[in-house]
């Protein structure tokens, strides 16, 4: 095969028809199991290579102690390797990643490399934002907010200059106060107003607060299943 018929081939597949695109805080990004699986649909001889540093872990660090990912991608006889840095929620290089940031980078620059090769290239160009929207998003993903949240205890708790995932992650750790099925329900109802965890992270990121709307469904039917003597 040729490489230009890779490119051609691979470069026609319209990722966005496919369900190929998920978009995360109004950005795009290519799943990278739907694009592998695209990519053995065309060429079932592809393969790929995640590169592992001298103590074998899948992570390389640069003379500043930054971390970065390695991956190949082939298909034929063209390897293309992508290099991608280890970065936290709001997209900042890691010194000292854990296994999910290094697993989530990973499998982005899998994703990216197979777009080397022609698939979704598009999407990494940046064709499907607008330059201003861009950088108005990447500005709102390490913005900061300030949240009260009522506490299962009455108490009230005010968080300062926090992300939003951070602000969630606070709002969520204290259902653990919740002792039944109805104290869960009026934990949400008390910061469901202006300034207060839910109003303040429906505003800000709606995928966050689906999260949290999973946790307190979560917690509300285990404490109702204990109620019940259900285990």
């Amino acid at each position: 095969m040729s490489e230009k018929t890779v490119w051609s081939t691979l470069k026609g597949i319209n990722v966005e028809e496919k369900k190929m695109v998920e978009k995360k805080n109004n950005l795009s990004y290519i799943s990278w199991a739907k694009a592998w699986s695209a990519l053995c649909d065309a060429y079932p001889d592809a393969t790929l290579e995640k590169h592992c540093n001298d103590q074998g872990f899948p992570y390389f660090k640069d003379d500043n102690g930054w971390c970065f990912t390695k991956v190949t991608v082939t298909v034929g006889d063209k390897s293309i390797t992508e290099m991608l840095p280890v970065l936290n929620y709001a997209n900042k290089p890691l010194q000292n990643p854990n296994s999910f940031e290094v697993n989530t980078s990973l499998q982005r620059c899998l994703a990216k490399a197979i777009a080397l090769h022609g698939m979704g290239v598009q999407v990494y160009s940046g064709e499907d934002l607008p330059p201003s929207a861009a950088a108005q998003e990447q500005k709102s993903d390490i913005e900061l907010f300030d949240a009260s949240i009522n506490n299962p205890d009455g108490e009230k708790q005010d968080c300062h200059k926090l992300h939003i995932k951070d602000v969630a992650s606070k709002f969520i750790g204290l259902l653990d106060l919740c002792k039944t099925s109805d104290e869960v329900v009026d934990y949400w109802k008390a910061n469901n107003k202006e300034g207060f965890a839910v109003h303040v992270i429906e505003k800000a990121d709606k995928d966050v607060l689906a999260t949290c709307r999973v946790k307190f469904k979560e917690k509300r039917d285990e404490l109702t299943n204990k109620a019940k003597g259900v285990n």
